[in-house]
Parts: structure tokens; sequence; C-alpha cells
């Protein structure tokens, strides 16, 4: 149709054109529209291709998530365009790398060999574990935290995203995947990759539940085991787990037995039909005929109709069944009734066992149900053997794997084999190095102390230039590859040692051996302590790869050094500490047979026993010095005949003789290195040692502050000088025989003065009980005089006369009292002293003192009152000798108060006395109350010293208290009174030692 623009358009016209240009736009919308459907429909495809690729693989490995894993990178990587994709897995605290697409094999093994890690934020996939939700990187190079930047430079990706793989909210592992261009993941792609981890979440959860059907069948199998001790069946199962024709061979047997079958078969089914296994009673014939045939799955027997509708088949008689045509059994072995059991694993057919008899005799329902169990025992024995079969397989492909991995990683099993020895390290890094990248030559040196790098391993099969190459070391420099290499302290990578300028002397002359030539350094602590250098007779520049490799084992080399650096530190410190710990146990054995006895000879013969021991020398003596005699006389030997021994005990030696003598005037060791080099014809010692075949000697002198008490004597038949350290460990030994010297000299000096001591306490003793004794009688006799006298018996005094006799009668009971204080010490000291037990009442003890001391407080104006617990019990003691504790006490309270009161009370407390005498009186320092319980002791005061008193009352009743089994003690303050104390059992079993 023409347009006709000059012709003027009618409105119906313009609207016209107007809706065709507006269905025109539609029209192209609609097609973009379609187009984006269309291209969004082909990625959903493609999408749903490779989700039900995965789960096609997850069907097929329903127990191995590693295949899924790998499909899950691949997939992942193919769809996004991606330069990589990881799979980890998550144990609950460590991530496994998993599987992986898109890296090189190199940086696979890095992975593999940097894996497993906790989760930190370091990385993509560890933030994804922590937190349980995505995580985007959007560019790592903005991301300070981000840990892994060399892998990404060497990948060429500058975005991550990581998606966790999810059991509700517990995550089992990680997917991780990135992009070569910075920016946010689209959201379709993190859709999909968040199906692929729940994709991902199904397979771990199908291998787990593949893990407990696993353990689910061992518990059947465990079953199995226990029922075999009554079932002969079973037993077979268990004997015959990799070989499953006893067990099929058992079970028709006990079969046809058990159900009265006249014969039966086993079929083994291949996927397509029924194979022979087993049979019992059958002619040789029929099992020809059996085994030669692969029967299909049909209704022509009970065994194929059983094996096709996946159930058991039991027909009365085969002649009434119009399907059943099994010719070829019936023409040689007739039989009517059959019963025909699959054999599955779930819906699995495993097989079918049949049993027949010639005659119409159906099988009984009980019958049934045992070839049905027998068939789930054949089923058991199957998946036992399956189950063989595939861990036989599963060890066959881990000892593949293994020795590959041994192929690898020989640098790093040989630094295990040899901590101690780098030489081996050394020799498989230059031959690893000049095999994997296939160079000519190669070498290790190592720095030595010339400040040069010598060979110490090389793979070089020209003699003459290893030669050539021993007799030139590199030292730091540019002359050469290697000194290079040592001088800047990096790889150095010539294409062409004879086109390189800086090349020169030896370097220069091999450059027609050497052309291409790769140093790389070895360093500790930044300093390079070794090179490994290989070489190319031709020019060919080593690859990127190849240098890494080199780089690679060069950090092996410096492990290997470090180690052996370490072992070599190791050894010597154990070597030290086990001879410093057996110089201290040593040490330790003189130390207690010291402090364990006092028998001189057995402590020194114990000293030398561990003194030639530990400096391993052949013998040796102890000297003990005489300063009354001034000569050292033998005391202990070790190794010495008894000539020897007698001749040297013959012989003492002085201050002026050789060694001996040396060492204790300079109060040091001295030591002789070769006596055959010595003038020994003025010492008789050295020339009967000379005589003995003795070459070396040592003498270290026994001191106690700076006291010579004698000499330690080692001898050697070997001449040289004893080390510092034997030195030292003898003047420990010297040390400890100077104290047992000492002690035992100490304790015959504490014995003789006990000796002496006893003697004198026995006269004292004695003479002061005659010497009681003697001043009792007469004083005795001067107090019944007095007596009388005042009494008037001599007719009537004189009131001053009268005066004088009673200042005579009471000095005389006070001299009385003294005496018979003194009297009672001695028989304590004596052991002479004990009580007359007997019942108390504590009443009346507190009572007859109150009355005795009544007048004497009164005289002095103070109160004495007493409190006495009422319903004590009765007390079992020597009452006479408590009254005089108490007395004593109460006494001394009113003697030294002056104003104020004194108290008395008594209580019973825990089946015990507790008696209490109070005063107002001054009181007692803290320094002096523990002292005023010894004997003849007084507080040091005017007052005391006014007072009067012997200081014997409270040593006696301190003495008296602790027979009964009591306790006296006094608490006081200065200006606050004293209080004393008195526990006393109410019941005294036993007299305690009196002294």
């Amino acid at each position: 149709m023409e347009a006709h623009p000059a012709m003027p358009e009618t409105d119906g016209e313009t609207g016209s054109t107007n809706r065709i240009f507006e269905l025109e736009r539609e029209l192209a919308r609609t097609r973009e529209q379609v187009e984006c459907r269309s291209s969004e429909l082909q990625e959903s495809l493609e999408f749903q291709a490779a989700t039900a690729r995965i789960l096609e693989i997850i069907r097929r490995f329903p127990s191995d998530c590693a295949p899924v894993f790998q499909a899950i990178s691949e997939t992942a990587a193919q769809l996004f365009d991606a330069p990589f994709c990881h799979v980890f897995r998550f144990d609950g605290s460590l991530l496994h790398f998993a599987a992986s697409h898109g890296l090189a094999i190199n940086e696979v093994d890095a992975m593999r060999r940097a894996w497993p890690l906790p989760p930190d934020r370091g990385s993509a996939a560890g933030r994804a574990i922590l937190s349980r939700r995505i995580e985007e990187i959007p560019d790592f190079l903005a991301d300070p935290a981000y840990e892994h930047r060399d892998l990404a430079e060497s990948v060429g990706y500058r975005s991550v995203v990581a998606v966790p793989i999810l059991n509700v909210d517990v995550p089992l592992g990680v997917i991780v995947t990135g992009a070569r261009s910075p920016g946010s993941f689209p959201q379709d792609q993190i859709a999909l990759l968040r199906t692929v981890a729940d994709q991902a979440a199904i397979a771990i959860e199908n291998a787990r539940l593949f893990e407990a059907e696993q353990l689910r069948t061992q518990e059947l199998r465990e079953a199995l085991e226990h029922q075999t001790a009554t079932n002969g069946v079973l037993k077979i199962i268990s004997a015959s787990t990799a070989d499953i024709q006893p067990v099929l061979q058992s079970v028709i047997e006990t079969a046809v037995r058990l159900c009265g079958a006249t014969r039966g078969h086993i079929f083994r089914y291949d996927g397509a039909y029924l194979e022979y296994a087993a049979a019992c009673g059958m002619s040789q014939k029929s099992i020809d005929v059996l085994t030669r045939v692969r029967i299909p799955l049909d209704n022509r027997s009970a065994t194929r109709r059983a094996a096709l509708e996946r159930c058991t088949v039991h027909i009365h008689d085969v002649l009434q069944d119009r399907d059943y045509d099994d010719r070829g059994l019936q023409d040689d072995q007739p039989y009517r009734t059959v019963l025909a059991v699959p054999l599955q694993r779930g819906n699995e057919l495993l097989g079918v066992i049949a049993l027949v008899r010639t005659n119409v005799q159906p099988f009984s329902s009980g019958q049934i149900k045992l070839i049905e169990t027998f068939a789930d025992q054949v089923v058991i024995a199957i998946e036992n053997a399956r189950l063989f079969d595939a861990e036989q397989q599963r060890t066959r492909e881990l000892e593949e794997s293994l020795e590959h991995q041994t192929a690898t990683s020989e640098v790093l099993s040989v630094i295990s084999r040899s901590p101690h020895d780098l030489q081996p390290v050394l020799d498989v890094i230059v031959e690893t190095s000049v095999r994997l990248c296939r160079s000519t030559y190669g070498h290790v040196r190592l720095l030595q102390a010339d400040g040069a790098y010598h060979i110490k391993a090389h793979k070089i099969d020209d003699p003459e230039l290893v030669a050539q190459m021993r007799d030139n070391p590199f030292r730091p420099g540019r002359d050469s590859v290697s000194g290079r290499a040592a001088l800047e302290g990096r790889t150095v990578h010539v294409t062409d040692v004879a086109a390189d300028p800086l090349v020169s002397g030896f370097q220069r002359q091999i450059s027609d051996k050497v052309r291409t030539a790769m140093a790389v350094p070895l360093k500790r602590d930044d300093k390079v302590i070794g090179l490994i250098s290989v070489f190319h007779d031709h020019v060919r520049p080593f690859t990127d790869r190849q240098i890494k490799l080199v780089e690679t084992f060069a950090d092996q080399a410096i492990i290997a050094i470090n180690n052996v650096a370490l072992f070599e530190e190791v050894q010597a410190r154990t070597k030290d500490l086990a001879r410093s710990l057996d110089e201290l146990t040593a040490l330790s054995d003189v130390g207690r047979s010291v402090s364990s006895t006092l028998d001189l000879a057995h402590v020194l013969q114990t000293i030398l026993k561990n003194a030639v021991r530990m400096a391993n020398s052949g013998g040796g003596t102890i000297y003990v010095y005489n300063s009354d005699t001034q000569d050292f006389r033998l005391a202990a030997s070790l190794n010495m005949s008894e000539e020897h021994t007698a001749r040297v005990r013959a012989q003492p030696l002085s201050m002026s003789d050789p060694v001996v003598g040396d060492c204790a005037r300079q109060r040091q060791a001295v030591q002789i290195e070769d006596l055959a080099q010595e003038d020994v014809q003025n010492s008789p010692l050295l020339e009967l040692l000379v005589r003995a075949g003795v070459r070396s000697i040592m003498a270290v002198p026994l001191l106690r502050q700076n006291e010579v008490i004698g000499a330690l004597v080692i001898r050697r038949e070997a001449p040289g000088r004893f080390t510092p350290e034997i030195v030292r460990l003898l003047d420990a030994f010297a040390a400890q025989s100077a104290i047992a010297v000492n002690n035992a000299r100490l304790f015959e000096e504490v014995a003789r003065k006990s000796v002496e001591l006893e003697i004198a306490s026995r006269h004292k003793s004695q003479f002061v009980a005659n010497m009681s004794h003697e001043l009792r009688t007469p004083l005795a006799a001067m107090l019944g005089y007095t007596e009388l006298l005042v009494d008037g018996l001599f007719g009537e005094l004189p009131e001053k006369a009268i005066t004088t006799l009673d200042r005579i009668q009471s000095n005389g009971k006070h001299l009385l009292g003294l005496i018979n204080a003194v009297l009672d010490i001695s028989k304590i000291e004596a052991g002479q002293f004990s009580l007359n037990l007997g019942e108390y009442a504590v009443s009346n003890l507190v009572e007859t003192v109150r009355v005795a001391t009544e007048s004497l407080a009164a005289g002095k104006d103070i109160g004495l009152h007493t409190d006495v617990a009422p319903e004590l019990p009765h007390g079992f003691g020597d009452e006479p000798r408590l009254t005089q504790v108490l007395l004593n006490l109460v006494g001394n309270a009113i003697k030294f108060t002056d104003t104020g009161e004194v108290r008395v009370t008594a209580r019973e407390e825990n089946d015990a006395f507790a008696i209490a005498v109070r005063d107002t009186g001054p009181g007692i320092a803290p320094a002096e109350q523990a002292r005023i319980f010894e004997e003849f002791h007084q507080v040091d005061t005017s007052d005391t010293r006014v007072k009067g008193g012997t200081g014997l009352g409270l040593a006696i009743a301190k003495r008296i208290i602790e027979m009964h089994g009591g306790r006296i003690w006094v608490e006081s303050e200065l200006g606050a009174g004293a209080t004393f104390h008195i526990t006393l059992p109410v019941r005294t079993t036993a007299q305690g030692a009196a002294a």
C-alpha cells in the first residue's frame, strides 16, 4: 500500500496510524520481554539442569559426599564463570578442605596442607560459619581482615561469596566462590548457591543416614552372631564373611532338612537374570543344566515368579498350574509342590531360594516363615560379603592414594625420619629438585665458619665438575649466581650464564657446563645459611612453578636444619641435665647418708663411692687430719688392695707432703696430670701410686670454716687433667665429707659432755637430798623447841621474848618450806616423784585453800572470793598435791596483790575441771609469762625482790598438773592483774612423766 503524503489525512486515518505505532512499540516491548524471559528461562533451565545433575550424583553416591562436593564446585564455577569454587566441611570446631574447582594442582595441594583451620574473620568461609548466613566480600582489597590475598592474586579473583551449608541452624560446611571483578553477586546466583548448599546439606545428611544404616547393619550383624550359638546357619555366616558360597550351601541344606523337602536350590540375581548359586538333593545332571542357563524373570516357574513379583510363591501342585513350565527339571527329577522365596534388600532383588517336594504336600505356615527367615539370613550374608568387598576395595583405594601422596611428599617424609641427621634430607632435596625441575645438575651449599658456602649435597654425574665445585666455595658477591642469591637474600634466576656480564671467575670457567642457573637462599632469621642451586647444561629457563617448588624445598630444608639444630641442642641439654641429675642424685645420696647416721666410716665410704663413680676414676681415698699429731690418717678407701691399704695406713701424711699436703696448705684442689713425668722419689705415697699403675691424681681439701679437717683423693690409671666440672663436683663431695667428719667429732664431744653432765647431775641430786635431810632434822627440832617455849612449857616468858620466838618460828617454817621445795625438785629430777591417787572433791579442795589463806588476805585488807560450780563430779587424783598447787597460786596472788581482790573459780568443761585464780595485782610482762614456770626463775622487778620467794613453787605446780595429764598457763597484762588457768582431767588414769 503506497503512502500519499500530499493528501491530507483525516482524523480517522491519523488515529489508525498512531494506533499502529503504539502496537509496533508494544510488539517491540513484548519481544524484549520474551527475549528476557527466554534468557531467564534458559538460565533457569541451566540452573535446574545443574541442580538435577547434583541430585543425580547425590542419588548415585548416597554414602560418599566427595563426588557430590566435587560436582557442586565444578557446577557452580561453570554456571557463574567463576575462577574457582571451594567446598569446606565443618566438624564443629575446624573447617576441612573438601573439594575445589579452578585451582592448579600445586594450589590445591597448598590448600590441603593449610587446612583444617578454625573459622575466623580472616576468610569468607570462616565468616559464613560464624554468622550462619551468606557472607560477601565485594572487594578483598578493601577488606583489611581478609587473609588470603596471595591466593586471590594467584587465582585471579577480587570478590568472594560464601554460603553456609546448614542443617536447621547447625553449620555443616560452606561453599565459597569468587568473581574476577569486584562487586556484589547477583541475587539469582546467590539463590542458586543457597539451593546448592541445601543439596549439599542433603548429601551430608544422606551420608549420615547411611552411616547410621551401616551402624544398624552392624547391630544386626552382632545380633546375628549372638544367635549363631544355637543356629548352624548363622555359624557359617559369621565364619564366612568374605565367601558367600558356604553360607548359601549351609542355608539350602538346612532348609531342605528342616522343612522335609526333597531338594532345594538358591539362585543369585545379576540385575537381569537368575543364576545358579547352590543346591541340595539335586542330581549332578540337574545342577549342570542350571549352571549352564541364565533364567529370565517370568511366570513359567515358582522361582521366576517369586523373583518377578518380589513375593513368596507357594504352589501346592505344579501340575494344576496352567502357566507352570519347568520341563528341564521336571524331566530329570519330577516334583509337585514348590515354595520360592525372594532374597530382597529393600526393593532390590538379590536372588531366590526354592524348595520342592516330589509329592503334593504343601509347606506349613511355620515352614514358610522359616524359609523367609533363612532368606533374610542369606540377604544378611550377601550384604556382609558386599560390605567386606566394599571395605576391601576402599582399602585398596586408600593404599593407592597413600602411595600417590608418598611420592609427592618424599622430602617431608625424610625430614620426619631424620630429625637428627641433615644429610639424608639434603640428598633427597637436591635429587628431587633436579628430577622435578628436569635439570642437569644441582647442589646444596651451607655456610661454614670461613664465611663461604661449601657443597653439602649434590646431584652431579660429572666427577671432575664435583671436584671443581668443592675446591671453589662461593662467597656472597655478584660474580656468581649462588653468590648473588647469598648477597641479596632472594632467588636468583639467570637464563644464560654465558651472556650475563656480572658472572666472572669460576662461574665463568664452567659456563660451558652451566648455562641456565637458579639459586634459592636458605634463610633463617634473615640470614642466608645455605643455597639450593639447580642448573641446565643448555639455555632453558626454569618455569615459575619450578622456581616455586625449589623455594618450597628451601623452606623444608630450613625446617630440617632447624630440627637438627634443635635436636643437637636438646641432646646437649639432655646430656647436661642427665649429668646434673646424676650429680644431684649422688649428692642427695651422700646428704641422706650424712644426715641419717653418725657412722663416719659408712658415710665416708658412701661419699667415696659416689665421688669415684662420678669422676670416672679408678679409685680413691679420704684422709682425716689429726690436729694433735698434725698428720693425715686414712679414713676410707676404694679399689685398693689390702697391701696397698696397709702401707698407706702405716705412712700418715703431713702438711709438707705433695698433693695432699699441698691441697691442705692452699685450701684448694691440687692435681697431677701425669705421675710418670713427676719426681716421686721423695714421696712414698706417690711412689706407691706409680708402682700401682696410677697416672693422674687429684686431692681436694676437707674444710670446715677454712679449717682443714681432711682430704679427698681420687686417682686414674690414664694421664690427663680433671675437668672443671669434676673439680666442682669433688668440692661438693669434700664439703659433705667435712660435714660428716665434723658431725662425728661433735657427736663424740656431745657424748663426752653428756656423760660428764650426768655424773654432775647425780652428784648434785645426792648433795641436795643429803643437805635437805641434814637441814630438816635440826630445823624441825628448832621449830619444836620454839613452839614449846611460846606455849610456856618452860615457864612464862617476857613479851619481847615471845615476839622474838614468833619471828624465829615464822622464819623457820619459811626455811622448811624452801627445803621441802628443793627436795621435791630433786625427787622430780631423779624420777622419784609420784602421785597418791584417790577420790577428791574440788569444792573441798578450794575451801581448804580458802581457809588456809583467809588470814593472809585479811591481813592485807583485800578480798578473797571463791566461785565453785554446784554439783561438780568427784575427781580422781592426788588431793594433797593439788591442794599444794592451788595453795601456791592463791598464796602468790595474795602476796602480789596490794589492793582489790583474789578470786578462785572452778567449772567443768569437756570432762575436765577448769580452775582459775584471778588477782588484781601489777600483772606480768609478756616476755616473762613463759619463763615464770622455770625453776628458780622470778620476775625481775623490785616488787618480787621485796616479796621474796625461791622461784620453785610454779615449777613444782607445773610438774604436778602435767603428771595429772593437765595443763597450767597464765594470762596477764601489766597493770591489769593476772589469771592462772588450770585444766585438769576429772579422773587421772595414769601418772605422766615427772620431768
